[in-house]
């Protein structure tokens, strides 16, 4: 083939190509990602509070905020953090908790709670027994698992999911068995 033609072979694939790019329908805009991030725990996160036997326990580190267990946490304690602005939730389908166990964790599962603007605490339980020592996996608990917990009902003892301003990661209080784990991070998706 000559090169005259390869030109104008090149200029009509080129040309279709051109056409079918101009008579490609427009694209709807990307819609809002469905995951909203609450608390990437690799890094140093300001205003963390600490309490019951997770208090002086925790450890940050490049992997994740590390409760140690060979230093006295067992699964009474919890740890949280107060949201910059409060959260609209009501289209959030599930709370997702990346997290890791060590060998040593003898505590089967850890416990999710959200705030509301007045207070009212709804959380939900995520099994973690089975988890594979040192192998972080992303849980999810869906939404309609979160329940008023009793300890902290707020002034109405009813979740206002538009008004969400808290979270915390907690262990399973009905034991007192160490606890061993590191939080990886903590998000909600539509």
């Amino acid at each position: 083939m000559s090169n005259r033609w390869l030109f104008v072979l090149s200029f009509l694939l080129l040309l279709a190509a051109v056409r079918a790019f101009a008579e490609e329908p427009a694209k709807p805009a990307a819609s809002p990602s469905p995951v909203t991030m609450l608390a990437d725990l690799r890094t140093n996160q300001a205003g963390i509070f600490e309490y019951g036997t997770w208090k002086g326990k925790l450890a940050v580190s490049p992997s994740g905020m590390a409760v140690l267990g060979s230093k006295g946490a067992f699964g009474n304690g919890g740890f949280g953090r107060d949201l910059p602005a409060p959260l609209d939730c009501t289209a959030v389908t599930f709370v997702e908790v990346a997290l890791g166990t060590a060998a040593s964790n003898q505590v089967p599962q850890i416990t999710v709670a959200l705030n509301d603007a007045d207070g009212t605490q709804f959380s939900a339980r995520i099994a973690i027994e089975q988890l594979v020592p040192g192998m972080p996996v992303w849980l999810r608990a869906p939404k309609s698992a979160f329940k008023l917990n009793g300890v902290e009902p707020g002034s109405d003892s009813k979740m206002d999911w538009t008004k969400v301003t808290r979270w915390h990661l907690q262990g399973d209080w009905t034991t007192e068995q160490p606890m061993s784990l590191i939080f990886v991070a903590l998000q909600v998706r539509k």
